[in-house]
């Protein structure tokens, strides 16, 4: 499925040092809260998209996604064990949300959040919707890549204490503005718990529809929702069966979810 070099742009302006995350070496805000986690994941826009993705001498597992989505969010540790513990897949994210991706969005099949391109040589080899396994992405993109060695490391020291991280950003929920919060409480070798609230703003011309919406979420099993002044809230909690269907990875690390938050966006602290 060769379906960028015919119909993508030719003249692409050099990748900027800041889309790249490498975090211990990336700008401040990233490096603050990244506790020199070895992680490397390229944000990709139309000014980069073919020197990153279809000149890419490495494959690619490129994914996209949008902030609203919590199965996005739930993918992330996936996305960052792939791009710390295999140097010979390059890992890539395009944000639905953002600006400067209109040739990217007019050039790709995209109908899901998240999707997930698997990418050799310039050609979609294979295409994956949903939250998926890190096995399941590696089949996919048919190639065995070689697993980083670890150095042997002295394991961490367990304090017993609990961590906590809450990242927030602006973003659209079917065209409707909302804020996405997402909450987590670290534990010594695991993320314990995960809280998503999404909150939705229904425009006064659309209230005669806040209603049917919210009905039409409630009927998904995604969560709660409930009325607010301003429109609704969806909440998606630990235990909720659309989290744990979700089967969220649970070993990243406190620097780990904080820097893959940052790079799609998110304000954390």
């Amino acid at each position: 499925m060769n379906i960028f070099k015919n119909r993508f742009f030719s003249n692409v302006i050099a990748i900027a040092a800041a889309t790249v995350l490498a975090v211990g070496g990336v700008s401040q805000a990233q490096a603050k809260g990244a506790e020199s986690e070895d992680i490397r994941i390229v944000k990709v826009d139309d000014s980069n998209f073919e020197k990153e993705i279809l000149h890419s001498k490495t494959p690619v597992i490129l994914e996209i996604s949008s902030t609203s989505c919590p199965p996005c969010l739930v993918m992330i540790p996936t996305l960052i064990g792939i791009a710390k513990n295999y140097r010979d897949i390059k890992v890539a994210s395009v944000g639905i949300d953002e600006p400067g991706i209109e040739k990217i969005k007019n050039t790709l099949p995209i109908q899901a959040f998240p999707t997930f391109f698997l990418i050799k040589n310039g050609q979609i080899v294979n295409r994956l919707v949903g939250v998926v396994k890190e096995e399941q992405l590696l089949q996919a993109l048919d190639y065995k890549p070689k697993a980083v060695k670890q150095q042997a490391m002295k394991p961490a020291k367990k304090t017993g204490k609990d961590r906590n991280l809450v990242c927030k950003v602006n973003g659209q929920f079917h065209g409707l503005k909302n804020i996405v919060t997402i909450s987590f409480v670290f534990g010594d070798t695991e993320i314990k718990n995960v809280d998503i609230v999404t909150d939705v703003f229904v425009p006064p011309e659309m209230s005669d529809k806040r209603e049917e919406m919210m009905a039409h979420i409630q009927a998904s099993g995604k969560g709660e929702v409930t009325p607010t002044m301003a429109g609704f809230q969806m909440h998606i909690d630990n235990d909720c069966r659309f989290m744990k269907a979700m089967d969220m990875k649970r070993t990243s690390t406190y620097g780990e979810m904080r820097a893959g938050l940052e790079l799609q966006g998110f304000k954390c602290e």
